[in-house]
């Protein structure tokens, strides 16, 4: 790979081709640029950025900000998701709707730089916020709301969908009259687009990864359409119309689930897409809303974990209960824990043994707890307030740092900040290092060379130290807040295996950036990670997008001007 003043260079020359396709047809088998005769599997992104980045040279591009909306990916598998080819080595996809109204795809295994290409004939679909984005970033939208959802199909990649959210007769998505369309990645520019009855909850697969049927609400059922959005079958149906609903985490890393558990309408149920049955409500959320589930959800291989927070009343202090329900719906929850505390975070690492929580009672802890059963252990505890953390199969990689809120004047105001690795016997690995953090992701193991595995575990987190203040404003809530933020911080790579500092990175340049997040894989170790403060949103105008390689010095790239 490249070294910094490299890539600079290359990428600088490369910016923007993405965007500057117009509508021709591009295969991406060229003769020339960077890949020559050597077909070259590309790093896409997992965040909301359109970009690609080639981990030998360094070659990235990436489109123009305000260009497109709702973009989506996969990158598994070795099929090419456009044109059906076994590679035999790593494909992958991404899709995204333009502001010209069409539907783009870049093939990301290609012998030059990717290009993209016209999705279907679409020419109506829009790139607004309300289009776009998914859930409560929407005003007034519901916890289940999606501008757009993508199903990838590792067996039959062409057969991948895309579908989105079109304005009906009022002008205006979140509304009765939306209009959704499916396209699917191995279509040409003058396959038409399919229009279908709802947007999808949830995607059903074969054992090998195929897509055989969609999960739709439909009045008051939950129905099971094929991959073809026909032949609709009722998996369950409810006293009302169903207003919320929304498929919960599987805990399972390979293969793929023939029944999961549902949140419907502030019930936890079972619903079998094999033999069409729905149970009876498992548990019900107290504090449930359509606009909030009310509750943390985390899942093992075996088991369903639901937090619960409980307010203050009278002279009863805040308390949390966390609850068990097996994954295949046998019984009804069971509480395992209750704390004197507020549960904020909840996690059942990959490959892991316990379930993990952070909570503030009134200063920040981490506890966890078997999933064997037995009593709750604290594996980090802390003088400040707030925190946050990661976790793997045997540690924690944590943040805390001291809040205080100003409800008259609306501010926020984090100082303290400092972080550390806890083993989750409880042992220092890292003592606190004042003055830094760890991106919210980091980097994991690549994905096998199958269609059955679904999750891997993280192998580099990244720790950033030397923050400085940034100050930002929330317009959903009017609050200005100041913390201690990754602008001009220097990143460190620190490997799950050794959990000793390895790589520096690059330090970033001033901003507006108070946080780092995101995940990805690559057998190179190159990856895109973005910059968020508090008024983020998916739409990219309001991150940054960087690049990065977590084996390499002085590989830091800041890929857009955002923040």
């Amino acid at each position: 790979m490249r070294r910094i003043t490299s890539w600079i260079a290359l990428g600088a020359a490369t910016t923007g081709l993405l965007a500057g396709c117009g509508d021709g047809y591009d295969d991406g088998y060229w003769n020339n640029g960077p890949g020559g005769n050597e077909l070259i599997s590309y790093v896409g992104t997992t965040g909301v950025f359109a970009a690609w980045a080639d981990s030998a040279t360094g070659y990235y591009a990436a489109a123009d900000i305000g260009s497109y909306a709702g973009k989506r990916q996969s990158l598994h598998g070795s099929i090419d998701f456009m044109t059906g080819q076994d590679l035999m080595q790593p494909a992958g996809v991404e899709i995204y709707k333009t502001s010209d109204g069409h539907i783009r795809a870049i093939d990301l295994a290609s012998f030059d730089q990717p290009h993209s290409r016209q999705i279907s004939s679409e020419t109506a679909a829009t790139v607004d916020d309300t289009c776009s984005l998914t859930g409560t970033q929407v005003a007034g939208a519901h916890t289940d709301y999606a501008g757009v959802y993508f199903a990838a199909d590792l067996q039959n990649p062409v057969n991948s969908a895309y579908f989105y959210r079109l304005p009906g007769l009022d002008g205006a998505c979140n509304t009765a009259d939306d209009v959704v369309h499916m396209v699917r990645t191995g279509m040409s520019s003058t396959d038409a687009p399919i229009t279908v009855t709802a947007m999808p909850i949830a995607t059903v697969h074969s054992a090998t990864g195929s897509i055989t049927g969609f999960v739709i609400k439909s009045g008051a059922t939950l129905a099971l359409v094929d991959n073809n959005f026909a032949n609709p079958v009722t998996l369950g149906t409810f006293a009302s119309p169903v207003g919320v609903a929304v498929a919960l985490p599987v805990g399972t890393t390979q293969g793929y689930p023939t029944a999961q558990l549902f949140l419907v309408d502030g019930n936890i149920v079972r619903v079998n897409y094999a033999s069409a049955a729905t149970s009876a409500p498992l548990f019900t959320i107290p504090a449930w809303t359509p606009t909030s589930n009310g509750a943390l959800f985390a899942a093992s291989p075996t088991a369903l974990y639901v937090a619960v927070n409980t307010a203050a009343a009278g002279g009863t202090p805040e308390s949390a209960s966390i609850y068990s329900i097996p994954a295949d719906g046998s019984s009804v929850a069971a509480p395992i824990d209750t704390e004197t505390a507020h549960i904020d975070s909840l996690v059942f690492p990959v490959a892991g043994t316990n379930v993990v929580w952070g909570e503030a009672a009134p200063t920040y802890t981490i506890r966890a707890m078997a999933q064997s059963g037995g009593s709750p252990f604290t594996v980090v505890s802390s003088t400040v307030s707030g925190g946050t953390f990661n976790a793997t199969a045997t540690a924690v990689y944590y943040t805390t740092w001291a809040s205080v809120t100003d409800s008259s004047a609306k501010t926020v105001t984090r100082t303290n900040t400092s972080s550390g690795i806890s083993g989750l016997d409880g042992s220092v690995i890292q003592a606190p290092l004042a003055n830094s953090t760890f991106a919210i992701g980091g980097e994991q193991q690549p994905w096998p060379d199958d269609t059955t595995t679904t999750a891997t575990p993280f192998e580099t987190m990244i720790q950033i130290q030397n923050l400085s203040p940034v100050t930002a404003s929330d317009p959903a809530n009017g609050y200005t807040y100041t913390v201690d933020g990754v602008s001009g911080g220097t990143l460190v790579a620190i490997p799950t295996s050794t959990n000793v500092p390895g790589a520096t990175i690059g330090t970033l340049s001033t901003s507006h950036t108070m946080w780092l997040t995101g995940t990805f894989r690559d057998a190179g170790h190159t990856g895109f990670i973005e910059g968020t403060n508090v008024a983020s949103t998916a739409n990219p105008s309001t991150r940054a997008l960087y690049l990065l390689n977590t084996h390499q010095s002085d590989t830091l790239i800041r890929i857009t001007p955002n923040l």
